[in-house]
């Protein structure tokens, strides 16, 4: 790790230890919103801690299928939104040093409306992008470059959203304009994702057999590791206002 980055990390993990209770509590809603979704008529899969879709048996489905479908993942994507506003609050309070606002509760929707826009954006990238690689010979290595890319470049909206009180569009524009100024950081933020997800999958594999061991890496993930990507990922953001380090 850079000094930057170990300085910006340790931060985090002290914040994250400090308040383990109430980031956990506030991230129960991340496990909710998945199963959600995995409850809904998709044919949907869990891997690694994430859900997927098959997108080429979305034809069998029925209009019923799909109608229910889409309210299915349209809740679980508004309570995943509402609940990366909590914790970026949370962040954004205690690294300020100030208290959390009438004002700053009142406009949580308002930020989670913003997230679930950008994050609906890019489900519907991560779909296109499927079908257009469907018959694609070399689908298994482009689709997660692109997808990598994809989050490099997007995946920064979130903080600015909540931070910057950016509407939809300009959160976009901020994060690419981030992702350009600050690429080794997004790049590291990104790289401790990755790891965080290897070590769930191997910790759960190594202790439970399937299907537990796939249940026990949707808990890592949505109570544990997300939530610490989240507080990583606002403090690395708020690196660009000098006077918040």
């Amino acid at each position: 790790m850079s000094g930057e980055f170990r300085r910006i990390f340790d931060y985090a993990l002290d914040f994250y230890l400090k308040r383990v209770a109430i980031v956990a509590l506030f991230s129960i809603p991340f496990l909710v919103a998945v199963l959600i979704a995995a409850l809904v008529a998709a044919p949907t899969f869990i891997a690694a801690g994430g859900l997927f879709i098959r997108t080429g048996s979305i034809p069998e489905l029925s209009l019923l299928d799909l109608i229910i479908t889409v309210i299915g993942y349209a809740i679980a994507v508004f309570i995943f939104s509402d609940t990366i506003v909590n914790i970026n609050i949370l962040v954004r309070s205690r690294r300020t040093m100030t208290e959390t606002t009438s004002e700053m509760v009142s406009a949580i929707g308002k930020y989670g409306t913003r997230i679930f826009y950008i994050i609906t954006l890019i489900l519907l990238l991560q779909a296109i992008l499927q079908l257009v690689l469907y018959d694609n010979a070399f689908k298994s290595w482009i689709y997660p470059v692109v997808l990598g890319v994809l989050w490099f470049f997007l995946s920064f909206s979130f903080p600015a959203v909540v931070i910057d009180n950016a509407r939809t569009a300009d959160a976009i524009a901020y994060s690419f304009s981030f992702a350009m100024h600050k690429p080794l950081l997004v790049i590291k933020w990104m790289l401790v994702g990755f790891v965080l997800i290897l070590f769930s999958y191997g910790l759960a594999f190594a202790t439970l057999s399937p299907p537990f061991s796939t249940y026990l890496i949707l808990l890592l993930n949505s109570i544990v590791f997300l939530p610490f990507l989240l507080i990583l990922q606002t403090q690395i953001y708020m690196e660009k206002y000098p006077l918040a380090r």
